[in-house]
């Protein structure tokens, strides 16, 4: 079981851990602040040096079958295993995500409060991202009205927060039934929740900013009609 440092810590960039295995072509850390794909959410990159100084760059870190698989470039060996190293995340990168992530979810929050609709997915780049969500129509006055709102929620700085919940308490909150909640596998009895202070509230595993002023500009890309009440905002954060 790897312990997984950036849940507790967004902003920690570079950390010691033991490898412990080596499985296609890739290490398993007994601690790691890379944190891995999922959600929408792409993984960290960055590297990793051993103690006699040898650098491997960490292309993807994946979660299969409860292992967090750090996949290395050049492909590591096999007598790595129990060595120290020194973890290094790509900051840049990894910042800019936490960023896009808390702007998905402020607009979560506000599609709901607004307008009372619901999220059903989204993908969260570096570069650009998008939510997906149900409604009537996404025209040039509603994306206009969703941007007003963001903007205000960023420049009120509202906190970010990480707690954790048992699932059955959880479950009985209106608004994590909202997102879903009850759909997590029920394995999971411990759950995370990140909740930016009067706006949104959600289980969640990824990074997060601490406040919704370091979001920066939010602007708005595209607004694509993908069927009736399914409509897509594509989006990014200014650099």
């Amino acid at each position: 079981m790897t312990e997984l440092l950036f849940r507790d810590d967004s902003y920690l960039t570079e950390f010691k851990a033991k490898i412990l295995a080596i499985e296609e072509n890739a290490v398993i850390l007994d601690k790691t602040a890379f944190s891995f794909q999922g959600g929408g959410l792409k993984s960290d990159t960055g590297v990793i040096t051993t103690s006699e100084g040898v650098e491997f760059e960490v292309t993807k870190v994946l979660s299969q079958k409860g292992k967090i698989l750090h996949f290395l470039n050049p492909a590591p060996s096999e007598d790595l295993v129990g060595k120290e190293i020194t973890g290094k995340i790509d900051w840049e990168r990894r910042f800019r995500q936490m960023r896009m992530h808390t702007c998905l979810h402020a607009i979560s929050g506000i599609l709901y409060k607004k307008y009372g609709v619901h999220v059903t997915g989204g993908d969260i780049k570096p570069e650009k991202s998008r939510v997906d969500f149900e409604i009537d129509h996404l025209r040039e006055e509603r994306v206009k009205e969703i941007k007003e709102a963001i903007d205000k929620i960023i420049e009120e700085d509202h906190p970010i927060t990480v707690s954790y919940m048992k699932r059955e308490e959880a479950i009985k909150n209106p608004d994590l039934i909202r997102t879903k909640v009850n759909l997590i596998p029920e394995s999971v009895k411990i759950l995370r929740i990140v909740e930016i202070e009067g706006v949104d509230i959600q289980a969640d595993g990824g990074v997060h900013v601490k406040s919704t002023k370091e979001i920066g500009e939010f602007i708005p890309l595209k607004a694509e009609n993908r069927g009736k009440n399914h409509k897509r905002l594509y989006f990014t954060v200014k650099p």
